[in-house]
Parts: structure tokens; sequence; C-alpha cells
């Protein structure tokens, strides 16, 4: 259940539980002190997010499992080489909680306090705060949310929210939605929006978003609807758009969706509301357009199709899904200091 440490880790290990126990045994010369119930030091124990914590011994100390105490509010599983501590969700307002383990080598017992506390999950962040496309001077301009490569561990609708910030220039004006940033400008060049995306857990991040804005030319660039839309396992773009000679893609997808260049979009299972697919629209000059799908609660089980609103608000609940970000690849010299800073945290001094 619990890993072996790396033979240099576990030299580290053996160390430090050879500072503990000399100096734990001249504090009390026998079991007396963790009969009585007094705990020598403190130490961190953070459990991860969505993964339980380990706390391994070094060779020649062991846990005794039989002393452990119920968690308070998260569970334990005791081996005499380890112990892990798991909760079944995360909670921002957890706090911290006290566990009481005793440490066995030879004839010495010692007992340690340890406090124990949830680490947060990744932050939000906003990994493509550029949008990839131009649009024209004057119009109201509306950018999927689901366009700015947002990721988020823990972003419920409920609690999850955009916060629209400070715009430059001040001639331009921008507002957020559930579901969509709303820009607009009078005149061409980069608009950028300050925008933030804020966690369940009250972490956030902000990003500044650039829009082009370019002059309105008398060659009319096609046409593309946002449009929430109720559960359809297909979706003809070409419903959504104007224009002669077009081709689709569709920068954002949601799981398992293929997106063809005649614009029909098909899914493996019904979309969720908060799915959101955006697409892009070219036409034979190539002149493009953004446009996009967010699916909405059941309507009966008929797709009912109805256009978004602009939404000049300065902050929004959060209301598309957005992917967690990607896990790291351990790289396997990071991972040795990475394990030994953790479990140098954990293992209290005298």
């Amino acid at each position: 259940m619990f890993r072996r440490p790396t033979a240099a880790l576990g030299a580290v290990l053996l160390a430090v539980a050879a500072a503990i126990m000399p100096a734990a045994a001249s504090a009390a010369s026998s079991a007396d002190r963790a009969d009585e119930g007094q705990a020598e030091n403190t130490a961190l124990i953070e459990i991860p997010y969505g993964e339980p914590a380990e706390l391994p011994v070094a060779e020649g100390v062991t846990f005794d499992c039989a002393a452990l105490p119920p968690g308070d509010g998260f569970e334990t599983s005791c081996e005499p080489t380890g112990i892990a501590l798991s909760v079944a969700e995360y909670d921002p307002d957890w706090g911290e909680r006290a566990l009481l383990v005793t440490l066995v080598s030879g004839a010495t017992r010692t007992v340690v306090n340890y406090r124990v506390a949830l680490a947060p999950p990744p932050a939000p962040e906003i990994t493509t705060p550029r949008v990839d496309a131009p649009f024209a001077a004057g119009d109201q301009v509306l950018i999927p949310l689901s366009m700015l490569g947002i990721t988020c561990t823990l972003c419920s609708p409920e609690t999850a929210s955009v916060h629209v910030g400070a715009v430059s220039p001040a001639t331009a004006h921008a507002g957020v939605g559930p579901t969509h940033l709303a820009v607009r400008s009078d005149s061409s060049g980069d608009v950028s929006v300050e925008l933030t995306v804020e966690d369940d857990a009250g972490q956030s991040a902000t990003a500044e978003v650039v829009v082009s804005i370019v002059e309105e030319t008398t060659d009319a660039a096609p046409l593309a609807l946002h449009v929430s839309s109720g559960p359809a396992r297909a979706i003809d773009l070409a419903d959504l758009a104007w224009g002669e000679e077009l081709s689709f893609s569709c920068p954002t997808t949601i799981g398992g969706a293929t997106c063809e260049a005649d614009g029909v979009v098909s899914f493996p299972a019904d979309p969720a509301p908060g799915d959101q697919l955006s697409f892009r629209v070219v036409d034979g000059r190539g002149f493009q357009s953004v446009g996009s799908v967010t699916f909405s609660q059941d309507a009966g089980g008929a797709a009912s199709v109805s256009p978004v609103p602009v939404d000049w608000s300065r902050s929004s609940p959060l209301g598309i899904h957005v992917p967690a970000p990607p896990s790291d690849e351990e790289d396997d010299g990071a991972s040795v200091l990475s394990r030994l800073s953790r479990i140098l945290q954990e293992v209290p001094t005298p």
C-alpha cells in the first residue's frame, strides 16, 4: 500500500528518525510520556486534493496502529510502515484537525501530534488570453468563454465566478455574462480586458484578454450566431451562419465531438447543461467570424435554440464547464526532491 522510499530518501528519513528518537528518549526515559498522552512537537500534514496523504516512516521505526485514534472528519488507514489520510470532498473552511500518532522504535515509544489540513486544488488559469479572430469596429462582440482556455479544478456553477476589471483603451467597453465576454470599441486596435476567474475555494486567476478590433469594410464578413440550445446529438452550424462558400472549424469542442468542414457537428452523448462549443466560419474570400453553441437544460427532449443576450455586467457566475488543468508528469529527479521536501515537513523536529 505504501511506497518504500528510495535509498537516498530512506537514508534521509532514517537520519531524521534517529534525530527524533534520542531526543525523545532524553525527554522521557520510558513510555510514561506516551502513556500520559503527552505529545512530542507538532507537524503539518496536508491532504492533497482528490487523493490521500501518505505518511511513511524510516527503517527501524513503525506506527502503533492500535493506538491510532479515529480521524476527526477524515479517514485513516494504518499499517506499521505508513498511514494514509483521506477525505470525501474538499471543504475550504475545513481548517486544521489534530491526529496523535505513536512511533515505536525498539522499546521507545513517542507520541507525535500532527496537524491535519486540506491542500487546496490547483488555482484556475486563463491559458489563451489573446482571441485569435478579428472583430469589426462598432460591433457588439461576443466571445465564448471557452475560447479563453480557462482551466479550473473546482469550479461549480453555483460558486465559481468571472469578473471584468480595467478596460483599455478607455473608450472601449466590456462586460461578462455566464457564458460570454462582451466587448465594444468604435475604433480599430487592440482592446485589453482584465478578466478574473474565481473558483469555489476563493482562488483566482487574472489575465489581460486581448481582442483585435479592425476597421469595418464594405466587404461584409460572414455572420455567425451565438446561441443557447437544448441537448442534441448533432448540430448543423450552417444553420447558424450566413455567407458564401463557408467553411467551418471548431477551436473548442465537447469531449469526443466531431466537427466537419461543412458545419455538421456530432456528439457521442447528449451534451450536458453548461457545455459550450465555439466555432469559426470562413468564407471564400478569407473573411471570418466566430459563433458558439452553449447547451442548457433539457427542453422536453428536443433541441430549442435561442440567441445569447449581450451582457454588460461586471461580474457573473461562471456558467460553462471548463476542464481541469492537465496533471504534470513527474520528472524523476524533481519527484525525489518533491517527496523529500514533503516528508521533511511532515516529520517533526525535537
